[in-house]
């Protein structure tokens, strides 16, 4: 199985922590967390991973190599000119089948094996791994007209389905991607479900955290160091029946809402 990790990003968001390493490398012990996904997609059954590497490429090679010290064939593509998440795909060298595709600022207890044969068993030419949040925003919302108060919900809850920065895509995908213009994810998926290609949702429950701001990075690094087995071996993991996201004070919809509502968000 081959995966496809989008490692090019300057990593703004964790300055100054990303002054002088490319995010892909930022520690968690004496692992990088591109080497713990590297080592989980080994366990998961992967033998083949590209790496699309930018900012700082250099440095994601040297630690990386070829791969064979994890287990892997590594391989590389280099983006000169970013132009979106989903344009370096164009790059990908050899890629003629199913692959994941991720970001590379992620760290997750994902079984991607799973992921890759519920993908393969679809048919579909796509998709999404996402997980469920629930939100309650512990005050009353007001539908409005003008001045004229059309609908109170007192403090409703929201489901949310959040995309994970984790993907399947079948190779052909990319004939949906322009050659010079900027495209990320969420366009490309846009085209394919617009062209009426299918494009599927894999709801997963394993841990997944969004190491793209230092607070973020710091609970990320914990989290590893409490339980790093978690995230390189391949074990069950046990269901997560709320996953609440209290900094998500209030939502606020122009329609109104009659039992829950499901919002989309892109990470």
């Amino acid at each position: 199985m081959h995966a496809i990790l989008l490692v090019g990003g300057r990593g703004t968001r964790l300055m100054p922590h990303t002054s002088n390493r490319p995010k892909a490398l930022m520690p968690m012990g004496q692992h990088s967390l591109l080497e713990i996904s590297l080592r989980r997609l080994h366990a998961c059954g992967f033998t083949r991973a590209t790496l699309c590497v930018s900012h700082l490429g250099s440095m994601i090679r040297s630690a990386i190599g070829d791969g064979s010290q994890l287990g892997l064939r590594v391989d590389y593509c280099t983006d000169e000119r970013p132009l979106g998440t989903a344009a370096p795909l164009l790059l990908v060298p050899d890629w003629t089948e199913p692959a994941v595709v991720m970001n590379g600022d992620l760290l997750t207890s994902l079984d991607f094996g799973d992921l890759h044969r519920r993908h393969v068993a679809s048919g579909a030419g796509f998709t999404v791994a996402y997980q469920r949040y629930w939100v309650s925003t512990g005050v009353g919302l007001l539908r409005t007209d003008g001045d004229r108060i059309r609908r109170v919900h007192e403090k409703p809850t929201f489901e949310w389905s959040v995309c994970c920065g984790i993907y399947v895509a079948d190779p052909d995908v990319r004939s949906y991607i322009r050659a010079g213009e900027p495209t990320d994810m969420p366009a490309l998926i846009n085209a394919l479900t617009g062209a009426g290609r299918p494009v599927n949702g894999y709801a997963f429950n394993e841990s997944w955290h969004d190491v793209g701001t230092p607070a973020r990075y710091e609970q990320a690094r914990a989290d590893f160091l409490a339980d790093p087995d978690r995230y390189l071996r391949l074990t069950p993991s046990a269901p997560t029946a709320d996953r609440s996201r209290p900094e998500l004070d209030v939502v606020f919809l122009d329609e109104p809402v009659t039992g829950g509502a499901t919002i989309e968000t892109w990470t």
